[in-house]
Order: structure tokens, then sequence, then C-alpha cells
């Protein structure tokens, strides 16, 4: 992708051609990651990854979750940075990260059997200590 003109146009107009909607997307210079709704056809995501093999390596990983965070926008890095702290010390892995352009929301990628975990100890974090007081 690095220098590729038109990589993204094409990525997209596959998506489009098989009538695929994108839930979430995170890109940068060399890569391109998204998430699709699994009540999608099985066999047009089948589809979009036939069109997109010739111009990249597509790897479809199932049984991912997202986890959204909707933050006060002047604390979002501080939000984050509390997120990963928590799931550092709970030892959830996040597989994907996306930030709106507002920095309002915030959505994680995990594995299906780490999104419980992860939903309790935020709450914990955030919320629960709230109460405390």
């Amino acid at each position: 992708m690095l220098g590729a003109y038109g990589f993204l146009s094409t990525v997209f107009k596959a998506f489009e051609t098989n009538e695929l909607s994108v839930d979430v997307l995170a890109s940068s210079e060399v890569s391109v990651s998204l998430t699709l709704d699994k009540k999608q056809p099985p066999s047009r995501i089948e589809a979009v990854i036939e069109n997109l093999e010739p111009y990249a390596d597509v790897t479809l990983k199932k049984e991912r979750a997202i986890l959204t965070l909707i933050a006060d926008v002047e604390r979002s890095s501080d939000v984050l940075a509390t997120v990963f702290k928590v799931f550092s010390e709970e030892n959830i892995p996040v597989e994907m990260l996306s930030q709106g352009a507002s920095k309002v929301n915030i959505s994680f990628i995990l594995k299906n059997e780490h999104v419980e975990k992860a939903i309790l100890a935020l709450h914990s974090q955030f919320f629960q200590s709230a109460t405390d007081m």
C-alpha cells in the first residue's frame, strides 16, 4: 500500500461492489484494518476477499467484538491511558483501535472471550470508585 496510488479506492470499491458495510476502520501508511457486521452474508465476505487478494494480503479473523467508549473530548487521552493500563493489568489484548476524528468515540477490537472481562474491569475502574465515595 505504501505509495500505491488509488489503493484505498480499490479497497472500498470492492466493499461497495459486494454490498458490504464497514463498521470500524483503522489505517496506516501500510495497512487497512476493518470490521464487518457478522450478519452480512458470508458469500459476500468471501467475494470481497477474492477481489482484494490481487492487491493485498488479506486475513479474516472471526470471533471478535467491538467495545466502544464514549469519552469527554477534553479527556480522551486520559481515558485511553486508563483503558490501556486496565487492559494491561487484566491481560486483555487489543487487536485494533479506532478513534473518531472528534475524539469522542474510541473503539477497541477484542477477542469475544475477553469482552466481558474488559467491560467489568473498565466499569470498575471508571464507575465503581465514584459510587464508593
